[in-house]
């Protein structure tokens, strides 16, 4: 019989500017400000923000920038995962603010709305008319680092609409919001969109947060760039997150979606090839064919050396579903040349331990079996740094399958726990799934449109999908 093994992974920490580190994203910025990307000069940064609406959304969003100047407190009191946001200005700790000027304004006039009233796919209307502004505003002698759409109100009773507590417009099957990440791409900036109950923060998180994930978000878009890395992760190792999505409007078609992450804290999107999944055992549960986990590994290989101009000494791939043997054959027979492979499966499992204490498990305790076959990793739990457990429910582990072990499950752990720190739309202290994973997802979701199918290639890089 074969028996278990303990083991407690402490919390990762996170570089950020001149060198300093902290355990909390939050803490870390305040304290010694972001990473900048493409410059030596790291004292402060301003980076210039246009801004698509109506007079009304356009005023409105210029307000709440306004109040994001000055320094916001949490609700009740102060705590370790619950940081005062420090305010953006010349003064901001952050070490950066935004800029806005007139000459970057693209309004959506009445008499815009009134044609999009009037149009046949009010919905297709309303995107050509942001079409336009986009390009109006990308086309200025120097443009902006990022694009606000402030969604004028109107929108939402003149376009098709989801019925749901927080309306999504609908442009057929099409997600609004992903088509306007598409529309961004073609033209090379960086969009944030921005709805109305956001400018009015109703029914939204408490203005704290709202304030830290926004701009923390914003950054990274601006300056096209990581706020923060992990002090540490291997060199030379190439980290790979494999998904799938649905393309929408074809019922058994699915697409293989690779997000890759790098030691320096650089992540790149790759999309991998359409095919047919009509398997009657798991109708939800795709896998690639040998050729296909060939090719995608293949793609991601030459995506690396493109940029390092090496193979990489390693290569992790984290999935959401177990590895069959034919995607294992063609990872391992892309892979041939790398010395060091691991193939993880990462999934959900309803395993609780219980302690004798007040509090619940340590985040970060493994418990695997002795020969390293699987294991259970706690993503959230009680946090030293923050003394308190910062959740509701009692925590449940995630599932660790190695298909291919190189190195060791503990090491894999570590890094997957590093990951779970790594989502630059959330500044908490950490995710219960890693980037690899969840971002993927994400990424997927702007891929599944029917407009995305109609590009032969999408930009790889993830600032454009957030």
């Amino acid at each position: 019989m074969k028996g278990f093994k303990v083991d407690y992974i402490k919390e990762p920490k996170l570089l950020f500017n001149s060198g300093g580190t902290s355990l909390n994203p939050c803490i870390g910025l305040t304290k010694y400000g972001p990473r900048f990307s493409g410059s030596k000069n790291n004292d402060f940064r301003e980076f210039k923000v246009g801004i698509i609406g109506s007079s009304k959304s356009i005023a409105l969003t210029k307000e709440l920038f306004e109040t994001l100047q000055y320094k916001i407190l949490p609700l009740g009191e102060i705590k370790p995962w619950k940081i005062p946001f420090p305010g953006l200005n010349s003064n901001s700790k952050l070490k950066f603010r935004f800029v806005f000027n007139p000459e970057w304004e693209s309004i959506i006039e009445p008499t815009d709305l009134d044609k999009l009233q009037a149009a046949n796919s009010s919905s297709e209307a309303a995107l050509n008319l942001i079409k336009r502004k986009l390009k109006l505003i990308y086309e200025k002698e120097t443009p902006p680092d990022i694009i606000l759409i402030s969604f004028p109100q109107e929108f939402y009773t003149i376009c098709e609409c989801s019925e749901t507590d927080k309306p999504l417009i609908k442009v057929g099957i099409d997600d609004f919001r992903n088509r306007i990440k598409l529309l961004a791409m073609q033209q090379k900036i960086p969009s944030q969109i921005v709805r109305p109950e956001t400018l009015l923060l109703d029914g939204t998180q408490e203005r704290c947060i709202v304030a830290w994930n926004l701009v923390v978000g914003m950054l990274y878009k601006c300056q096209k760039g990581h706020p923060w890395k992990l002090t540490h992760l291997e060199e030379n190792t190439c980290y790979v997150g494999i998904s799938f999505f649905n393309e929408k409007g074809k019922e058994t078609r699915r697409a293989s979606l690779a997000q890759i992450f790098l030691d320096t804290g650089e992540s790149f999107v790759l999309r991998g090839d359409s095919f047919n999944w009509t398997n009657m055992k798991h109708p939800k549960s795709p896998h690639l064919s040998k050729d296909d986990a060939y090719n995608l590994m293949n793609y991601v290989l030459e995506h690396y050396r493109s940029i390092r101009r090496q193979n990489p000494n390693r290569v992790v791939v984290h999935k959401s579903s177990n590895f069959w043997n034919d995607e294992l054959e063609g990872f391992r027979e892309a892979t041939k040349n790398v010395p060091q492979k691991d193939f993880i499966t990462i999934l959900e499992s309803s395993l609780k331990l219980f302690t004798q204490g007040r509090y619940p498990i340590l985040r970060g305790t493994l418990l695997s079996l002795e020969d390293d076959t699987s294991g259970f990793l706690f993503s959230t739990g009680f946090v030293p740094s923050l003394n308190t457990y910062p959740g509701f429910s009692i925590p449940r582990a995630l599932e660790i399958r190695p298909f291919n072990l190189d190195t060791s499950l503990v090491q894999v752990c570590k890094e997957i726990l590093s990951f779970t720190k790594l989502d630059w739309n959330n500044t908490f202290v950490y995710s219960r799934m890693p980037v690899t994973i969840s971002v993927s997802r994400k990424v997927g979701q702007v891929m599944s449109e029917t407009e995305a199918q109609k590009f032969s290639e999408l930009d790889s890089h993830y600032y454009f999908y957030m």
